[in-house]
């Protein structure tokens, strides 16, 4: 379709951006991490490359036009543009990841393909299969082996997981046969890629691939793509990277991974080396986008917010967006000073311009872009690529005079914070009471000072009483970190000099008590209990347990005492709850 037919779909009122080209019948399904702008043929004129998702081709627009496809080994997951050497004739290589491999591009032409490190495989599984192959256990035998060890927490492989899938011996006998004296290996499969540069920060600058994989592994290769130089391990499969830096002086790897954490991966202190920085960003939710301007770290969640770190984890600002965030991408001008700015594509077909947390310019489209690359186009240097949900493809470019500074009212308070206040007018009583007060300042701040004295006393002897008649619930620390409530009643039964004590105990709390010790504190020459102390095995929550305690007076003459009954903290050195019983006066056994 012409740029005519398709300019009545574009919004004329496009703000600093400039109208290029719109193709609605592309038919293009790809991500940002596989579109990318590059000049292949060292003429300063870059041409546009896409990884089709959707037929598994590599296009290469020249212009408006479609110059060449090319099919593609696997499915595309990421596709990076880099350079091998730093030799003036020297032509990119095009690197395309797809399932354990990534396949490298030159000319336009397949030349090489690097395979994942195999995934070291547990032990437990390894075994079970190298019986297997043997024949020392049959797959019968060997399936039942393998859920045990997966019920063991044991990580089973591929081969194990098809395994235990299988519901029918025979299918599973036909399995095990299939794979008798095949070497057992398992796979990962890349999830994310991006590019490091070696030593200068030009566009023609030698630069290594950086993987992220299935397994947690984060690895360089060198800049020939042919061996891994460096690796870290992640506490969770990453989905998204943001590179900074240089691999001989210093670099960052900003990770977002599927646990909704951000990860900072930096250089070591000996080269080859990589450190992940113990600094995590907790997102709310799950993060569908990421990118970095100079310290800043700029982040887009499911919930329809735009967040920014520092890149030491501390949160700067956060702007809620209309509708979830769909890509995002940062548009790089260069005149008299560099300015950045974010292009964030939201759900309702909006593209929105920032500039920090301050919005520069909303455009609508009719379509959802799902995917977008900025950089040079042909020869113009501010271009943008945008791929809509449907497939189509658009391009825009930026106006030579547009201004992505912070200007106007955007850039200064809220307009709010002009608009004056209703004060109410200070009446006659409203002056008298302000001179009062400040007449009379220094009594009333020792008033004051009085009655909280006061106030503290009163609140430290009433925690005092409750401590003491154990009333109160206890802190049990630890496990359940809440405030237990325990509750003990204790009934005397009997004349003397035999005693019984009948004691119910009840959790008032919503946490089970286990293995608590109960004491029972008395006179040792007034009173002899049979069992002074015992243990509760288990107190569950509002169900009461009776014990008896059987308690004898051994005064000559009957006196009576108080019998303090203690339930016991393992955990601390405060009781946890304690009773006292008023003992009545024993009658005497007639001799």
């Amino acid at each position: 379709m012409s740029s005519t037919s398709a300019q009545s779909t574009i919004p004329r009122k496009d703000g600093p951006w400039l109208h290029a080209w719109h193709d609605p019948v592309a038919s293009i399904r790809a991500k940002s991490e596989c579109v990318r702008l590059v000049d292949l043929n060292g003429d300063s004129s870059n041409i546009l490359l896409v990884a089709d998702e959707r037929d598994k081709k590599m296009r290469v627009y020249k212009g408006t036009s479609v110059v060449s496809e090319h099919q593609l080994l696997d499915q595309p997951v990421s596709m990076c543009v880099f350079y091998t050497s730093d030799s003036s004739s020297s032509t990119p290589a095009i690197g395309i990841a797809g399932g354990p491999y990534v396949f490298i591009y030159r000319h336009l032409r397949p030349y090489f393909k690097f395979t994942l490190p195999f995934v070291e495989l547990d032990p437990q599984d390894e075994s079970i299969w190298a019986e297997m192959d043997s024949g020392n256990v049959d797959a019968e035998a060997g399936w039942q082996m393998l859920q045990q060890a997966r019920d063991s927490g044991a990580v089973m492989s591929s081969w194990s997981l098809d395994l235990l899938s299988m519901e029918d011996g025979n299918a599973r006998a036909q399995y095990v046969a299939g794979k008798r004296g095949v070497e057992h290996k398992q796979h990962t499969v890349v999830t994310c890629m991006e590019t490091l540069k070696k030593d200068t920060d030009a566009e023609d600058a030698v630069s290594s691939l950086v993987i992220g994989t299935e397994n947690n592994q984060i690895l360089i290769l060198d800049p020939s793509g042919a061996k891994v130089i460096c690796h870290a391990t992640l506490p969770s499969t990453p989905s998204i990277l943001a590179v900074t830096g240089m691999y001989d002086i210093e670099w960052r790897i900003v990770v977002a991974c599927r646990d909704g954490k951000l990860y900072t991966i930096k250089s070591g202190e000996m080269k080859g080396q990589a450190v992940v920085q113990g600094n995590v960003i907790e997102l709310e939710t799950q993060p569908n986008a990421l990118t970095r301007i100079e310290k800043s770290i700029y982040v887009t969640t499911m919930d329809a917010q735009l967040s920014c770190y520092h890149i030491k984890g501390r949160k700067l600002f956060s702007v809620a967006l209309p509708a979830p965030a769909t890509c995002m991408g940062v548009a790089k001008i260069s005149r008299s000073r560099v300015v950045e700015a974010l292009i964030v594509s939201l759900a309702n077909g909006e593209v929105r311009l920032y500039n920090g947390k301050h919005l520069i310019h909303i455009m609508q489209f009719d379509d959802v872009v799902v995917a977008m690359r900025w950089g040079q186009m042909g020869r113009e240097q501010n271009s943008c690529a945008f791929i809509g949900r449907s497939g189509s493809l658009t391009l825009k470019m930026m106006s030579r005079q547009a201004s992505l500074e912070k200007t106007g009212a955007d850039s200064g308070p809220p307009a709010e914070q002009d608009v004056p206040l209703r004060v109410p007018k200070k009446t006659k009583l409203y002056v008298e009471q302000s001179e009062r007060e400040v007449e009379n300042a220094i009594h009333m701040h020792r008033v004051f000072q009085r009655d909280l004295c006061k106030l503290r006393l009163t609140t430290a002897r009433s925690y005092v009483k409750i401590i003491t008649s154990g009333e109160a619930g206890v802190s049990m620390g630890g496990g359940g970190g809440g405030v237990t409530n325990v509750r003990l009643n204790a009934q005397v039964m009997g004349l003397g000099p035999f005693f019984k004590i009948k004691l119910d105990v009840t959790n008032g709390g919503g946490t089970p008590l286990n293995n608590m010790p109960v004491c029972v504190s008395y006179n040792p020459e007034i009173y002899r209990c049979e069992q002074p102390s015992w243990t509760v095995p288990l107190l569950l929550p509002n169900i009461t347990c009776t014990y008896e305690v059987s308690v004898r007076c051994i005064h000559p003459e009957g006196a009576a005492d108080a019998v303090r009954i203690i339930l016991v903290n393992p955990k601390s050195s405060v009781p946890l709850v304690s009773g006292l019983v008023n003992m009545p006066v024993s009658e005497l056994l007639e001799d």
